[in-house]
C-alpha cells in the first residue's frame, strides 16, 4: 500500500486540535528534553457518503504546553475510485474555511502537527463530510492525539540559561534581553537569523540545543551548530536559516522558540511569525 502524506494548513490543524477527546483519560508518555508526552486519546471514526461528524472544542488547554495531532486516514475499498471528503472550521470570528482531501484506491493520508495550548480556544467547531455527491465510497479516519508539557518535577539542572536575543541578519531584531519587540516578518524565500542563548549560571552547560515549534507548513528551519557547550556568564549564537515557500498563506502565526539540553527544557519564549 503507498503512502501519501497531505500537509494541512495551520488554521486547519489548529481547529482539529480542539477535538472533544482532549481531557479524556489518558495515558502516561515518555519524558525527552522537550518535556513530558502524555497520550491523551485515540478515537477511529467511519463515515459512509453523505455522512458528517462534528466537533466542539473544551477550554482548560494549558498554555504552557504544547499539543501534537497525528492523524491518518484512508478510502474504504473503493477499487479504482477515490474517496472524497471535506473539512470545515469554522473560527469562533469570521468565515468557514474548508479543505478538500482524497484518498484512492486505499491511500492513506497522514499528518502530524504541533500546536501551542494557547490556540485551542480559537475555534467554534470543526465538521468532517464525507462528499456523497462526488463518492459513494466511506472513509475511515484515526486521531491520536499527545500533550507534551513540562515534566512535574522535571528542571534543567541550573536553569538560569534564557533565550536572550533572536535577529535577523542585518535586518530587524525581533527580542532583545529576553523581551520581544516585534513580530518576525518573513517572505517567500530564504531568511537568514541569529538567536543568542545566555548562561547567566554558574557551571558550564554542556549540549545546549535550540528549536522552533509550530512552524506552518512550508516554512522549514535548518540551526547550526546541532549543540554546543556554553561557559558560565557567557552567551551561545546558534545561526538560524529559514526557508519560506511560495504558497504558505498569509497570516500570523504563534511559534514557539525553545532553549534545551538532555537535562530538560531550559526557556521558551513565544513570537509572531507573519507572512504578507
Amino acid at each position: 500500500m503507498n503512502k501519501r502524506y497531505i500537509s494541512l494548513s495551520i488554521i486547519l490543524l489548529l481547529a482539529i486540535s480542539t477535538l472533544p477527546i482532549l481531557f479524556a483519560n489518558g495515558e502516561n508518555g515518555e519524558e525527552n528534553a522537550l518535556g513530558c508526552y502524555k497520550l491523551l486519546q485515540v478515537t477511529t471514526e467511519t463515515l459512509q457518503p453523505g455522512e458528517s461528524a462534528t466537533y466542539y472544542p473544551p477550554g482548560g488547554a494549558r498554555e504552557d504546553c504544547t499539543y501534537i495531532l497525528d492523524i491518518n486516514g484512508r478510502d474504504l475499498n473503493c477499487g479504482e475510485a477515490c474517496a472524497y471528503f471535506k473539512v470545515v472550521i469554522k473560527p469562533k470570528y469570521g468565515q468557514e474555511d474548508t479543505r478538500n482531501f482524497q484518498s484512492c484506491r486505499g491511500d492513506s493520508i497522514s499528518a502530524e502537527i504541533p500546536i501551542p495550548g494557547e490556540v485551542w480556544n480559537k475555534v467554534e467547531y470543526i465538521k468532517i463530510i464525507n462528499d456523497g455527491q462526488t463518492s459513494n465510497c466511506g472513509i475511515t479516519y484515526s486521531w491520536k492525539l499527545y500533550s507534551l508539557c513540562p515534566c512535574t518535577g522535571k528542571q534543567a539542572l541550573y536553569p538560569k540559561v534564557d533565550i536572550e536575543h533572536f535577529a535577523v541578519t542585518g535586518g530587524d531584531t525581533i527580542v532583545r534581553d529576553g523581551k520581544i519587540l516585534t513580530n518576525f516578518n518573513v517572505i517567500p524565500g530564504v531568511q537568514q537569523t541569529f538567536i543568542q542563548v545566555e548562561n547567566r549560571g554558574f557551571f558550564t552547560q554542556n549540549n545546549v540545543k535550540v528549536k522552533v515549534l509550530g512552524l506552518p507548513q512550508g516554512v522549514n528551519i535548518s540551526i547550526t551548530p546541532d549543540t554546543q557547550k556554553i561557559k558560565a556568564h557567557n552567551l551561545g549564537t546558534y545561526q538560524a536559516t529559514f526557508e519560506v515557500g511560495p504558497n504558505v498563506p498569509s497570516g500570523t502565526y504563534k511559534v514557539t522558540m525553545m532553549a534545551y539540553s538532555d537535562n530538560g527544557v531550559f526557556d521558551k519564549i513565544q513570537i509572531d511569525l507573519v507572512v504578507p
